[in-house]
């Protein structure tokens, strides 16, 4: 049977078959290899618009977890940190119990463990992560408790009042003390200026906080100078804040030497009141600690939904950006056998062409 063969135009006709099929086979190369239905988002026609917002809710719940991610960190070295402040506040109280009975020696040594306990306090106080102040309130750059506690002024207040202190004078001695540690005057207080403005409600001093949601955050900052979680104490020689009663506590402990006495009614007065002083600070500590873990947990939990709404969302996304790949495979090989068999047929055609067109 004769074959009829119309001309060059059937060449053409083939070579432009030949190319669509290049093309469709390039496209799904392209989605065997990468999983993708297109290039871009106009290539997924009306499925665009939902992509794009899956796209961008995706991103949104993966910040929020990484949000939540880098507060647990944060508020698990403030944990710590509080963890240590309790142990040195809970030796102290021994101590300051056992000086209730203790001589001369006894005080010394005392005296000794106060400045130590004092100075580790402050590093704790002043404690950073990743370059922010974990008790700084607001005043994330700046440090709390600005140089050492012992050469201030409240230290050396506190010294001079105990030497000072007049027989039958321990019950007067015991509120100046208290009323030195809570003074927010810049001439006594050991804190920073801005801890002090914003005491003073000078400042707005807001907490650190990790947002969970759309307006919604969880706190996990410190002040240095008021409690933050913890109910203010209604012991008689607390100042109200946790950090402030260790510290003039332990002053107090570390000028005992001061007195000239171990014995009397003077010295028990001196020695309850930073006893009283040291439990209230403890307690804030512990309380702080608590709120700080009902904080972890919230955090725990946003970071677990968040993540598990991106997980969902990404499957949402791929089920309209992405491609069925054995079902994509299987579409290529059959491109690529219809392109091999135009391949076949252009030649066939040239060869044919050629000939008529020579003859």
């Amino acid at each position: 049977m004769a074959m009829t063969i119309s001309g060059f135009a059937a060449i053409d006709r083939a070579s432009e078959a030949a190319s669509q099929l290049r093309a469709r086979l390039a496209d799904q190369t392209r989605q065997t290899s990468g999983g993708q239905r297109a290039a871009t988002y106009a290539g997924l026609g009306g499925d665009a618009r939902r992509a794009i917002d899956l796209r961008s809710e995706v991103a949104r719940h993966e910040s929020l977890a990484r949000a939540a991610e880098r507060g647990e960190a944060r508020a698990a070295v403030t944990q710590s940190a509080l963890s240590r402040l309790s142990t040195i506040t809970t030796d102290m109280v021994a101590t300051a119990t056992a000086l209730l009975s203790g001589g001369a020696t006894q005080v010394s040594a005392a005296a000794i463990g106060a400045r130590s306990a004092l100075r580790e306090v402050t590093g704790m106080i002043n404690e950073r992560y990743q370059g922010e102040s974990l008790f700084g309130g607001a005043d994330l750059d700046g440090t709390p408790i600005p140089g050492r506690v012992e050469d201030g002024n409240l230290f050396a207040a506190i010294r001079d009042a105990m030497k000072g202190m007049a027989s039958g004078g321990g019950g007067a001695l015991r509120a100046t003390m208290r009323d030195l540690g809570a003074s927010n005057d810049p001439a006594i207080t050991p804190f920073s200026a801005y801890a002090t403005a914003a005491a003073n409600g000078e400042v707005e001093d807001s907490l650190a906080s990790v947002p969970v949601s759309e307006g919604g955050a969880v706190e996990i900052g410190l002040y240095p100078n008021r409690n933050a979680g913890a109910m203010p104490s209604r012991d008689a020689d607390s100042t109200g804040s946790w950090a402030r009663d260790l510290i003039y506590s332990l002053s107090v402990i570390a000028n005992l030497d001061q007195l000239g006495t171990t014995g009397g009614a003077d010295y028990q007065q001196v020695v309850t009141g930073a006893l009283g002083a040291l439990r209230a600070g403890l307690s804030g500590v512990s309380d702080e600690a608590a709120g700080l873990g009902t904080a972890e947990q919230r955090l725990s939990d946003s970071r677990v939904r968040h993540s598990d709404l991106a997980t969902q969302l990404e499957g949402q996304l791929s089920e309209v950006e992405g491609v069925d790949l054995a079902e994509a495979i299987s579409r290529a090989q059959a491109t690529q056998t219809q392109l091999e068999a135009s391949y076949r047929s252009l030649a066939m055609l040239s060869n044919l062409s050629l000939t008529k067109f020579l003859g």
